[in-house]
């Protein structure tokens, strides 16, 4: 896990140089929850209409341990704001991967992320966004800790409900 954060930490250094080496485009940090990207924090990167983002979440639970990381795009489509020259309404597509650790187990996920949201801007650089959709998971791999229970129940959904809502800051 700290492989990742100095990954993480490197990029974003490297996109903030480029950014003030070039003057164009605009960084955005912001906080929310969502459904898979849990209660998280990530930062993001505009030019023209696109967006690209990254965050990374989890949930407080007693007895378990959750971590979601999330890499999507955003493509801002229709509407006008007085604030900024994206468009309030966006189109989202991503990949989210959501590590899940219990006494007994450790479970993996990939998740394909496809929602349609709105950004309601309170300024020039602050606003919430929220938006809505479906996950699709990909990939589940379970790691057994201790041998399973006598009996258990093993239900599978492929698609999910997805949202989130979030607040941001523009810089």
């Amino acid at each position: 896990m700290k492989r990742f954060r100095y990954i993480f930490l490197l990029g974003f250094l490297c996109c903030l140089a480029q950014t003030i080496a070039s003057g164009q485009g605009s960084f955005r940090i912001g906080a929310g929850f969502g459904i898979p990207e849990l209660l998280n924090a990530g930062l993001g990167y505009s030019t023209g209409q696109l967006q690209l983002g990254v965050s990374v979440g989890s949930m407080p639970v007693k007895d378990e341990r959750i971590i979601s990381i999330l890499g999507d795009i955003r493509y801002h489509f229709a509407g006008r704001s007085a604030y900024t020259h994206l468009r309030p309404w966006f189109a989202r597509l991503g990949v989210n991967y959501m590590r899940d650790e219990i006494q007994s187990k450790i479970d993996c996920y990939v998740y394909l992320n496809a929602r349609i949201g709105r950004e309601f801007n309170l300024s020039t650089r602050v606003g919430i966004d929220l938006d809505a959709g479906a996950i699709f998971q990909l990939v589940k791999n379970e790691t057994r800790k201790t041998p399973p229970p006598g009996w258990s129940l093993n239900i599978h959904f492929p698609v999910f409900l997805s949202f989130g809502a979030g607040v941001f800051y523009r810089f």
